[in-house]
């Protein structure tokens, strides 16, 4: 029995290759990845078309790899494939229905038969005398086919989705624990990483390949790069020591994701870390309820390491770092299951923190923290005495904070010495002088090869032909430029509106009269507007956005709304409601049906999420491409005023700057809560603030702003 499985599965491995082969052989055109020939192999396999239609139903979208190829030449290059399939019997039809001649055994009078829904309803044959099958409508079939295929398609993505999170559960389990190391070894060699030619692959492709990567002791590092390019795997890889030619004796830690929610408190949480603390102070405890001279020998013993690890100094230090990250004394106490995602994460910062490893590893670490935690960070990392290699999409924490930046690019680590405005003009000087000399020495190979063509056959200057001709052959040329692909972010333009559209007047907002957030609310919103609002987080920046959105009323007080506005909100809870299951295609499509295919490519391209991007599950996807589906999801309805909460989440650089160009071009009013400087300096006109129950307009910009809270001058 096991042969015979075993012979069946290497025919269908034999069957797919020659499958794929075919597809490789007939799809030219469509320029796709080898790795999807082998998949629509697999498909085609599994459910063998019965025409041509089929067949393009089943792989069009694949074929037509977001428009490159067009939809004609997609039926033409289907009916080839379908041709071939059936002259190299790579496929078998199966099922198909087919109507056959019979004997009638007795002769019939037509006009005495009772035709369907006669007398019989159409269960029995008037010709045959016998029950006779009621076949369905065409439509109908291929709807019931198509809606089998989707079901099959869908139990395997999710399997294959279940599968995903396994295996990050399992890379996970492997990143070391959080846990103080008293009485550290110094690492031999010195303080120093350095390893080279390294090489990185996830998931069978290239990350990184023959690349050094160097770490100097008590150096801010920044690491940046495009979304999906493999910045987080290659500080997971780190933290787990997963390179051969790691230096060893380093402890890294790696902070990515919130703690989990437990009985006990914030405090608490972080003091755990220490392990040989918990573990002096309960033998402490302990032996104080013993009266015997070993009992006291022992406790000497135990309070003279407690003093050189500093314990009774640990709950101290605690406090101020999760202070400094926006706990109130009343927080400190409370358990971290009570705490939201965001304040989660904060308690992961503070264990990291806490522990102070040689190398602290921060994975966009200001997206869950409001202004003051972000300037307390920057203070406490400037002060830092250890290595510090942090991925962040905030261009003003990356130059307060870092002393070099490593750029992520073109499967190679290019380091630059200073911050990220010092490594932009750097690299834009590189770009004009490598820009002159490739010119230059194209210029000159131009002009050496002339010659050569010119005179190759001519006797008398055969030997000025020869010394060119070596010449060009030891030149050492200039690397071709190599740019990142661009990206974009472009809003659908709305209809004008004449103002007001939105507006609160005298409002008392809250969710009791008892339990008030915001008093004498007065605020305006037109298609003119540009307005960031910001406050420490628990003001109630989010829930004031419910209110504006319409999904809160107020206690007291008038809100106006034109009767054709169309707002739209985006929050980190679109990403979270995103089915990682599905592609960005079919997220969209499900969201918004009744629209082409052709409309909804060309929407989710206006964001960045084009080619294979847009059929990929999104949990294939980085953080800052969800956010781009997030995006174009959010605009679908083609508002008139966007609402951004926190939109640079997750973005790199480069988005970030993308987005600030596409909302300074949108025609609508927009809105912005962010902690985020260069986004707000960058798109807003005026800055509100929340404060002691109140929404207030700043006379000033963002750094004023930040200058004001500094100094608590607000």
């Amino acid at each position: 029995m096991e042969d015979t499985e075993l012979e069946n599965e290497q025919l269908r491995l034999q069957k797919i290759s020659e499958i794929s082969d075919l597809l490789i052989a007939k799809l030219m055109q469509s320029a796709l990845p080898q790795i999807y020939y082998p998949y629509m192999a697999g498909m085609i396999l599994e459910e063998p078309p019965n025409n041509a239609r089929d067949l393009l139903e089943l792989i069009g979208e694949y074929v037509k790899n977001g428009n490159k190829v067009s939809i004609t030449l997609v039926s033409e290059l289907c009916e080839q494939v379908y041709k071939e399939l059936l002259n190299k019997k790579l496929i078998t039809i199966e099922n198909k229905l087919s109507f056959v001649a019979e004997k009638l055994s007795a002769p019939v009078i037509l006009n005495k038969v009772n035709l369907k829904g006669e007398g019989t309803g159409g269960s029995v044959d008037a010709f045959l005398g016998q029950e006779k099958f009621q076949f369905l409508d065409e439509n109908k079939v291929t709807d019931m086919i198509k809606s089998k295929k989707r079901e099959k398609e869908d139990k395997k993505q999710r399997e294959a989705y279940e599968h995903h999170l396994i295996e990050l559960d399992h890379i996970r389990k492997k990143l070391p624990p959080t846990v103080v190391q008293h009485n550290k070894e110094l690492v031999k060699g010195g303080k120093d990483l350095l390893i080279d030619n390294l090489t990185l692959i996830v998931g069978g492709r290239n990350l990184l390949e023959n690349t050094q990567f160097k770490l100097t002791w008590g150096r801010k590092y920044g690491l940046i790069g495009r979304n999906g390019i493999g910045k987080t795997s290659l500080l997971s890889a780190l933290a787990r020591g997963d390179f051969d030619k790691f230096t060893k004796g380093f402890q890294i830690l790696l902070v990515e994701q919130e703690v989990d929610g437990e009985d006990k408190s914030a405090l608490d949480t972080v003091l755990e870390c220490d392990r040989r603390r918990a573990e002096l102070l309960a033998e402490e405890k302990k032996l104080n309820l013993e009266l015997t001279e070993t009992a006291g020998m022992r406790l000497l013993e135990i309070y003279k390491e407690l003093e050189e690890i500093d314990a009774y100094g640990a709950e101290s230090r605690a406090c101020t770092i999760l202070n400094g990250l926006g706990f109130t004394n009343e927080m400190l106490a409370l358990p971290t299951s009570l705490l939201s995602g965001g304040w989660r994460m904060r308690v992961a910062i503070a264990r990291a923190l806490f522990v102070q490893p040689e190398i602290l590893l921060l994975d966009e670490p200001t997206n869950h923290l409001d202004l003051d935690a972000v300037m307390w960070l920057e203070d406490y990392l400037v002060n830092w005495k250890n290595i510090v290699v942090v991925v962040s999409h905030a261009r003003e924490f990356l130059n307060v904070v870092c002393s070099d930046i490593v750029h992520f690019f073109n499967l190679k680590l290019v380091y630059y010495r200073g911050n990220y405005d010092s490594f932009e003009k750097t690299r834009k000087q590189d770009y004009i002088q490598q820009s002159k000399q490739l010119e230059s020495q194209k210029m000159k190979v131009d002009h050496m090869q002339s010659f050569i063509d010119k005179f190759r056959y001519n006797a008398k200057r055969a030997s000025l032909v020869q010394s060119r001709i070596k010449a060009l052959q030891k030149m050492e040329l200039v690397e071709e430029i190599i740019e990142d692909p661009s990206c974009i972010f472009i809003f659908p333009a709305p209809d004008k509106l004449r103002p007001p559209l939105l507006k609160v007047e005298d409002g008392l907002f809250g969710y009791s009269e008892t339990k008030l957030l915001l008093k004498n609310l007065n605020f305006g919103i037109d298609m003119e507007s540009r307005i960031a609002i910001v406050g420490a987080n628990g003001v109630g920046k989010s829930t004031f956005l419910k209110l504006l959105m319409g999904e809160l009323s107020l206690l007291e007080g008038s809100q106006f709304r034109h009767n054709r506005l169309r707002v739209s909100l985006f929050t980190q809870h679109h990403i979270e409601q995103l089915d990682l299951v599905l592609s960005p295609l079919e997220q969209i499509a499900h969201s918004y049906p009744g629209s082409s295919s052709e409309s909804y490519r060309s929407h989710l391209g206006s964001f960045g999420v084009t080619g294979n991007m847009a059929l990929r599950p999104m949990y294939l996807l980085s953080g800052g491409q969800k956010s781009r589906v997030a995006f174009a999801l959010s605009v679908w309805k083609n508002p008139h005023i966007l609402i951004l909460d926190e939109p640079t989440n997750h973005l790199d650089i480069d988005a970030v700057n993308a987005l600030i160009i596409a909302l300074n071009n949108f025609t609508g009013g927009v809105l912005i809560v962010s902690h985020d400087q260069h986004m707000v300096a960058s798109v807003c006109e005026c800055i509100w603030y929340i404060r002691d129950q109140k929404l207030k307009k700043f006379n000033g910009d963002f750094e004023d702003y930040r200058r004001a809270l500094a100094t608590g001058k607000l």
